[in-house]
């Protein structure tokens, strides 16, 4: 695996919990729709109690995938934080924490670290990539 996608494991399973979080809030949207004027459903509202279910059923399905997805989460991020931990340098260390961990932008880390971006991307970020690969593929 490239290091680059190793790195961003964490913050790619954030994204889906995220996705997750708001394919709930969509299904309470709908369920309370239907639940606010079910008459108003095709045939004054038969279909009322199975459309109710299913989104209940999304839901409570997606709120177990967000438990797992945080469990992964918790897990990637503490191996993640455990190879960055082990980088010597301490302003690569910096950059990857506010990167991967942090998840901030390059204009947001240059910023803090008190570089240009480029430097920061072209030069720094290029070194602690190779320290980490050091770390995870000895």
């Amino acid at each position: 695996m490239d290091v680059k996608q190793w790195l961003l494991r964490a913050y790619r399973i954030d994204q889906q919990i995220q996705s997750k979080n708001e394919q709930i809030e969509m299904w309470e949207t709908l369920a309370q729709k239907v639940t606010s004027d079910p008459s108003a459903l095709p045939g004054g509202g038969g279909g009322y109690s199975s459309r109710v279910e299913t989104y209940c059923i999304k839901i409570a399905d997606a709120q177990t995938e967000i438990e797992r997805q945080r469990d992964e989460l918790i897990t990637v991020r503490r191996e993640i934080e455990e190879a960055i931990n082990k980088v010597q340098n301490v302003t690569a260390r910096l950059l990857l924490e506010q990167r991967y961990l942090l998840c901030k932008g390059w204009e947001d880390i240059a910023d803090f670290m008190g570089y240009c971006v480029e430097y920061v991307k072209r030069d720094i970020h290029r070194q602690a990539l190779r320290a980490i690969r050091e770390i995870i593929a000895p």
